[in-house]
């Protein structure tokens, strides 16, 4: 059954009006647009930089943004999938990190997110809503669930 605080997080998405596809080993993740701050090159990840969890970092703004790997299920990877061909930045305010993902694409139209069935409400989660896409189903998250799911994994992971 959905809470007030779930209702609250799914309005929050619908009132969203764009959306960066992230696809992970063919699945499709929904960030805010606005979270995206700049898409960099593979080339541009410095493996030298790392810090735990991640597989290097990309100055960029005049810093060093750690950059993550994760899997299409949002395992943490310790190495780079063949496949993967760019690093989006996300920046939400709080958290700022870069995602090596297969693709980044955005939408043209703005998608509506529709609540998560029970079965897939998890409190740890970082699925908030799910989207009907053309190509099949999308999930959709924030930089702050995907920050708070690269915390809690085990520093020597790897999917």
């Amino acid at each position: 059954m959905n809470g007030p605080t779930q209702t609250t997080a799914l309005a929050d998405l619908q009132a969203i009006r764009a959306f960066a596809v992230l696809t992970l080993d063919g699945r499709k993740w929904l960030l805010p647009q606005a979270e995206v701050q700049a898409l960099e090159s593979l080339l541009d990840i410095d493996r030298e930089v790392k810090i735990p969890g991640s597989i290097g970092a990309v100055a960029f703004a005049g810093e060093w943004w750690p950059v993550y790997c994760l899997s299409g299920e949002l395992q943490v990877l310790s190495h780079l999938p063949d496949g993967r061909r760019a690093c989006p930045l996300l920046d939400n305010g709080a958290d700022r990190f870069g995602l090596v993902c297969d693709q980044v694409e955005t939408l043209a139209a703005a998608p509506r997110p529709q609540p998560l069935p029970a079965c897939m409400t998890l409190p740890d989660s970082p699925i908030q809503a799910l989207v009907l896409l053309n190509d099949g189903l999308g999930c959709v998250t924030t930089t702050e669930h995907l920050a708070a799911l690269i915390a809690a994994a085990p520093e020597k992971a790897d999917g």
